[in-house]
């Protein structure tokens, strides 16, 4: 009943739309109103059907933003966009330094080598298949367009619920000119971009353009001297001053100064084994600080009498930061008790979200080259041939540490130089002219990619995997077509269909091992050892004891279709509803063999995952109102969602290990020679891989508006409800904290066969999809007469409560025999409350519009917004937006 009330609800506002349109036309003496030029609102062409149409006569639910937009919201990069389109949410995967998008509901969890986002990201209408490319600086841009449901047809692999198409400006040959673009704000932000338009002549012209941005870290950084690790500390980290003798006088306010087990008989050097002060890091280059850049040379070559233009593109963009990691959740800890672990002033320095105690200094270096090329030939007058070609080169190279300090086992994640990606697409289309009763495009697509991971985990202690996947590559080959044919005068049907094939392999791949038992690792205890080697002495793969090998293959093909009619009520009026399908390709995962300590006996453990399908239909109306000063577009959707990948880390089997005894607090247990007792121990097989959720249901609302009611003001935004849940049983391993929930050892936590962790998920509600979220921008120019003008922007946005993931803590608290109370449970709650948020900006130019000068503030409540979550041994973490940030902007044309 629920469902049909909302399918109800979607008809008549799209039949009440037309109504309004046409009263909207007539005065209060039904006679023509007469139209004011000052009021109506700009027309806006869009490719999303690879053509280029009008936004409102465009049968697709689209948002789009100008370059004016994303400079005023501050908008830097594809993550920072989230908040202006329905639906869409961008949080960061910090290890992998990798945007993870979300759409009505659905994202993509792996964001390694081995996955595809759920998101297609498309730079000037070519595929850009790694994430972190979506990181690059976004700059003197025609215009960010982002569409809604499948788009499989046209737009091919992993555009399963949209995809978002960043289309730069191109050339002009109508004279030379150019900007440049000034900010400068809180922590210690310097940013500065611009370009130059230079016509050769009235054939060719270039575009140069570049951007930079840098800014200090807004974290309350601290090295800790006291981790196993210290290689990477500087002598003054080292020396700090000495707070206590040992680590069991409960001085300091860190576990690592006041509870560390190892500390005491780590080592030969007694002066390593005192317990020292923290000492805060330089902001400037400690993690989450900002230092990157960008360049783009673009060229148009358009002949009068040549029939073709051809557009080139080629972009550098380069990040040479301290990277990203995950925080604690500060605010959601306030207040628990500390017999279920207390609160951030337990562990760490201070009660603030936005701190870190490391060991290893964080570094991202991230280099992509783009080069892309579009080539547009009239063969007839009827008939055009497009050739789309793309390349693109990503280096990437980051230390991270994992552990954060709140844990003594320590932990750093490594990717070394040779670790990166390079791809190569390429389309050629066939398209019609747009006059005839039938428009039609055709085309086939071919893609490849190569990627090589080179890196590996470290714990300091003992073991430590090395990733040399020299050769993990995807070829992928589709043939579509789409085409719309008038019925009548007013009614459009459309029909498409696209074959994709696609094979993924990996060649020569191995993950290498050490541990204290194949003498690769100095050993127990051996922290003066340790700390006399290399940083990069585990760089090394020829050092590791033992590896195996994950050479593995996987191909698959699936087919695609899309079926659409399209009515114009009036002309200001047109409805819409499609059906239409999506499809992402499974994976090879990774294949592990793991050598059994004590027999020898080696087993093998595959993770290979099934492609996920979706089918949408949508119902959708756009109006234009008041003589065109109000646009308004409304969509229902309703989406079924089979066999949906999820990515986590988990055990996938078990394996005897030679390892140290523990007592009850998980502490190894020594012998009389001071070394840890070792025994043959049942240890799990920990992976990161994918499964597939059986069945998921997202239907939603969506309503968006662009009003002009005066000639000075204006008012953009939208509305959403959205309902996204999982529809069939899910009997999975429970995996959110169960060391905490259950009270269990992590060797019992993972384990894939304890039955205390079995749960079934059917009814969670999909991550990142608050069931109502809105948005209200509001603009105001005031005419200052020959002094100039003042701009006012004011944006407002809000959001429902949402889960961070997909367990939804808080509605098993019944059926999942938790150890803790309910209290101390959602202390940890994968629960993000409702949060406003208000961004305003002041602007003003003189009346020859050469320059102008801005003020701005984002976040202005301070809101502490939490995007990921991963929370262990009582501990929420996760990645957080920023803190409140203002400062100036100027920019100059010329």
């Amino acid at each position: 009943m629920y469902k049909l009330n909302a399918i109800t609800l979607a008809m008549l506002m799209a039949g009440a739309m037309p109504v309004i349109a046409e009263q909207s036309g007539t005065d209060n003496d039904n006679q023509p109103a007469v139209a004011e030029n000052d009021r109506v609102i700009e027309v806006i062409s869009v490719t999303a059907t690879k053509r280029r149409t009008k936004l409102m006569e465009t049968p697709v639910a689209i948002s789009v933003l100008s370059e004016e937009q994303l400079r005023q919201s501050g908008i830097h990069s594809i993550k920072d966009m989230a908040d202006l389109v329905p639906g869409l949410d961008i949080s960061m995967a910090t290890d992998q330094a990798a945007p993870v998008i979300t759409m009505r509901g659905v994202r993509s969890t792996n964001i390694t080598e081995l996955g595809d986002p759920a998101v297609g990201v498309h730079l000037d209408g070519i595929y850009s298949p790694r994430m972190q490319g979506a990181l690059a600086l976004m700059y003197d841009v025609e215009r960010v367009e982002a569409l809604r449901g499948p788009q499989g047809t046209l737009f091919g692999r992993n555009s399963t619920v949209g995809s978002i198409n960043v289309l730069s400006a191109k050339p002009d040959f109508s004279g030379t000119f150019g900007n440049l673009n000034l900010e400068a704000g809180r922590f210690n932000t310097r940013s500065a971009g611009g370009f130059l338009n230079l016509p050769v002549n009235d054939e060719f012209a270039i575009r140069i353009a570049a951007k930079g941005l840098k800014r200090d870290s807004y974290l309350e950084g601290y090295w800790d001297p006291n981790q196993y690790d210290t290689r990477r500390l500087s002598p003054e980290v080292l020396n700090a001053p000495v707070i206590s003798e040992n680590s069991y006088q409960g001085i300091g306010s860190t576990v690592t100064q006041r509870e560390n087990w190892w500390i005491d008989s780590a080592g030969t050097d007694p002066e390593a084994q005192r317990v020292r002060a923290l000492t805060p890091a330089d902001k400037k280059d400690f993690y989450h600080n900002a230092n990157e850049y960008s360049f783009r040379i673009s060229a148009l070559w358009q002949p009068h009498h040549g029939r073709f233009t051809n557009h080139t593109v080629f972009q550098q963009y380069s990040n040479n930061s301290g990277g990203t990691l995950d925080l604690v959740n500060c605010d959601q800890l306030r207040g628990r008790a500390d017999e279920f672990g207390g609160d951030c002033a337990s562990f760490l320095p201070s009660d603030n979200t936005y701190q870190a105690v490391v060991n290893v200094p964080g570094e991202l270096k991230l280099d992509i080259t783009y080069l892309r090329n579009n080539l547009n030939v009239d063969l007839t007058d009827e008939l055009s041939l497009v050739w789309q070609l793309g390349y693109e080169n990503m280096d990437r190279s980051s230390a991270q540490d994992s552990e954060v300090g709140l844990d003594p086992w320590d932990g750093a994640i490594y990717f070394l130089k040779g670790t990166g990606a390079q791809s190569y697409s390429t389309e050629l289309q066939l398209q019609s002219d747009e006059f005839g009763d039938l428009v039609w495009i055709a085309g086939v697509n071919y893609f490849f990619e190569k990627t090589s991971t080179l890196g590996y985990y470290d714990n300091p202690m003992d073991d430590k995997a090395f990733w040399d996947q020299p050769d993990r590559s995807t070829k992928a080959y589709a043939l579509f077509g789409q085409g719309t044919y008038k019925i009548t005068d007013n009614l459009h049907g459309t029909l498409g269909y696209r074959y994709s094939n696609e094979t993924k392999q990996d060649k020569g791949g191995r993950t290498y091992r050490c541990t204290n038992a194949d003498g690769c690792a100095p050993g127990w205890f051996n922290r003066t050892v340790l700390s006399n080697l290399p940083v990069d002495y585990f760089h090394d793969s020829s050092l590791y004891g033992s590896y195996f090998e994950n050479d593995n293959k996987g191909q698959w093909s699936n087919h695609d279709f899309r079926l659409g009619l399209d009515y114009n009520l009036s002309l200001d009026t047109m409805l819409y509803t499609y059906l239409a399908s999506g499809f992402k390709a499974g994976g090879i995962g990774d294949v592990f063999e793991v050598v059994n300590d004590r027999t020898g006996e080696v087993s093998r453990f595959e993770t290979q995952f099934d492609p996920e399908q979706v089918i949408t239909w949508e119902l959708g109306a756009k109006s234009s109102f008041f003589d065109n000063s109000l646009n308004l577009q409304a969509a229902f959707f309703y989406t079924d969602y089979t066999d949906m990948q999820y990515a986590s880390v988990g055990s996938i089997g078990n394996v005897e290990r030679l390892s140290p005894v523990e007592d009850e607090n998980g502490n190894p247990i020594l012998g009389d020679d001071g070394q840890p007792i070792l025994e043959f121990r049942n240890r799990p097989v920990i992976a990161y891989f994918t499964q597939n959720v059986p069945d998921a249901v997202i239907k939603g609302l969506e309503l968006e508006f662009d009003w002009k009611p005066y000639p000075s003001g204006r008012f953009t935004g939208y509305a959403t409800w959205t309902h996204a849940r999982i529809t069939k049983d899910w009997i999975t391993k429970w995996d959110y904290d169960p060391e905490y929930l259950f009270n269990l050892t992590y060797e019992d936590s993972i384990d894939p066969e304890n039955t205390l962790l079995t749960t079934n998920l059917k009814g969670n509600d999909l991550a990142m999809t608050p069931r109502f979220s809105a948005n209200l921008s509001y603009t105001h120019s005031v005419d200052l007469g020959r002094f100039g003008h003042v701009h006012g922007w004011f944006n407002w946005n809000w959001k429902a409560s949402s889960y961070t993931t997909i367990w939804n803590l808080d509605k098993h608290l019944d059926d999942m025999d938790f150890v803790v109370p309910d209290e101390a449970a959602l202390y940890i709650s994968d629960k993000r409350g409702a949060y406003s948020m208000l961004n305003a900006a002041l602007k003003y130019e003189p009346q020859s519009q050469v320059w102008y000068a801005e003020v701005f503030v984002s976040n202005a409540t301070n809101e502490l917004v939490q995007y990921w979550n991963n929370t262990g041994k009582g501990i929420p973490k996760g990645s957080f937006g920023m803190p409140r940030h203002y400062g100036i902007r100027a920019g100059f044309n010329f």
